[in-house]
């Protein structure tokens, strides 16, 4: 028995909360929600950004990416300037054998100066990955050293496989989509990969059970971002930043739900604090472990986001409490984009549906189903989310909402000054990298940097 706990971290890709435990009772995954059943699940988890490198750069850092470097996707020139201050690196230092298993999205380099000693990466796919896993586990069921492993796939990023058991006429599609055969079909395929990955899953947390070491072992389920479709991934409403997290441990208790408000930034302490590791002072993630414990009812009364690049900039931030969400965009405004490289900025071609340019789901079977012309996303937003949990009625215009607004713009501002955010004063400016990727991918998606397309809503 190792005198400090295991740790092994899943992180698939593009999940969004699509799980049966989270309410999408359409969905097959009774291996995360008997894991949910066994110990602790967050419902009011949010990502900082919705895309894959920022959000899974501030989990990891515990800083937003324009404090850690990442403020466009590893792979496309940006690579963080601290990797030592890496979850990986400070378990490493801190006696853990650290572990990669598949993906990690951090850097284009080697995983190794993140902190990892081991890293497997032969296949990214979920079943390579998780037996991969279990290889090692059955390697080191009788080893001292606590191991910490980041178990990292594609799933279920797209493209998916084409062969689904499920039904279209049993998806129940979200109700800002329109009900399209298309839709319904590319929403089947979703599901198969959850279902596949869970099973992956599942795995692993048996052969935990055979070996004896569940008892030794926090297992931990999140993912990056919301799900790879429209008002989802690549943007800041709640279906593109709203997440799970599952954490089971048997000092956890087992069937507890946190409804507390809490950030992906709150991971790394959190980890920290539960191997009973100095968490660093240098971030701006807050250990959720006072929430765990049930010494706290809450921890944060506003979470925030930021995110910069993906395949075109389009520089937006975002504040969300119980009852408002503000979204702030500074690449929108033809005066206030002034400054910024011409050459990277986004196209707005899909307008609030998809931001960034996302190239992955500006190429879906959905989006393909219902493309049509945009009008340009505003600069401010304002959400009552308790009247307007769909987020479909801007109220940042409305003057009964002026005292609100004001609030919320307060709040950003402090974040963005204690931060040291480089907006509003001045654009980030792209490496070589990133210009290339965004005129390759520019050309894929046929957009018109020059021209917003304006025209009428969905």
């Amino acid at each position: 028995m190792s005198k400090q706990p295991n740790v092994l971290m899943f992180i698939p890709h593009d999940l969004g909360d699509y799980l049966n435990c989270y309410d999408h009772s359409d969905i097959v995954s009774p291996n995360l929600d008997r894991m949910a059943e066994d110990g602790v699940k967050f419902t009011s988890y949010f990502a900082v950004a919705p895309e894959c490198t920022a959000s899974r750069s501030s989990m990891l850092m515990g800083t937003y990416t324009h404090q850690n470097g990442l403020e466009g996707l590893a792979g496309m020139g940006w690579e963080l300037h601290e990797p030592e201050k890496h979850l990986a690196s400070r378990l490493r230092d801190n006696g853990y054998e650290t572990c990669l298993f598949g993906l990690q999205h951090e850097t284009s380099g080697p995983s190794e100066k993140l902190g990892y000693m081991n890293c497997f990466t032969e296949s990214k796919k979920v079943g390579d990955v998780c037996d991969a896993v279990n290889n090692f586990l059955q390697q080191r069921k009788d080893q001292d050293t606590p191991w910490f492993i980041h178990a990292g796939f594609t799933d279920v990023h797209r493209p998916w496989p084409e062969t689904t058991t499920f039904k279209p006429e049993d998806v129940i599609l979200p109700s800002y989509l329109p009900d399209l055969p298309e839709v319904r079909r590319d929403y089947t395929l979703f599901y198969q990969n959850i279902m596949e990955m869970d099973a992956a899953v599942g795995r692993v947390i048996d052969e935990l059970d055979r070996l004896g070491l569940r008892d030794d072992t926090l297992i931990v389920f999140t993912t990056d971002h919301g799900s790879p479709f429209p008002r989802a991934k690549a943007t800041f409403y709640d279906p593109g930043i709203r997440i799970p997290l599952i954490m089971s441990h048997p000092s956890l208790g087992s069937g507890k739900t946190i409804s507390a408000l809490c950030s992906n930034l709150d991971y790394s302490p959190t980890i920290m604090d539960f191997c009973k590791k100095q968490v660093p002072s240098d971030i701006e993630g807050i250990s959720m472990m006072p929430l765990l414990t049930g010494e706290r009812e809450s921890l944060r009364t506003e979470v925030f986001g930021a995110m910069y690049y993906d395949v075109s900039y389009d520089p937006m931030y975002y504040v969300r409490t119980e009852e408002f969400k503000y979204i702030r965009s500074f690449g929108v405004d033809k005066d206030e984009a002034a400054g910024a490289d011409p050459r990277v900025l986004a196209a707005f071609k899909a307008g609030q549906w998809i931001r960034f340019d996302d190239y992955d789901v500006m190429t879906s079977l959905t989006w393909k189903a219902m493309e049509h012309p945009c009008l340009l996303p505003p600069k401010e937003e304002l959400y009552d989310l308790k009247s307007d949990p769909l987020e479909l009625n801007n109220l940042a215009a409305d003057l009964d909402y002026a005292e609100v607004l004001e609030e919320m713009r307060d709040l950003l501002g402090k974040m963005l000054h204690d931060t040291n955010s480089p907006l509003p004063e001045k654009h980030i400016q792209p490496p070589q990298a990133q210009v290339d990727a965004s005129k390759r991918y520019g050309e894929m998606l046929n957009l018109d940097r020059d021209k917003a397309r304006a025209c009428s809503k969905y």
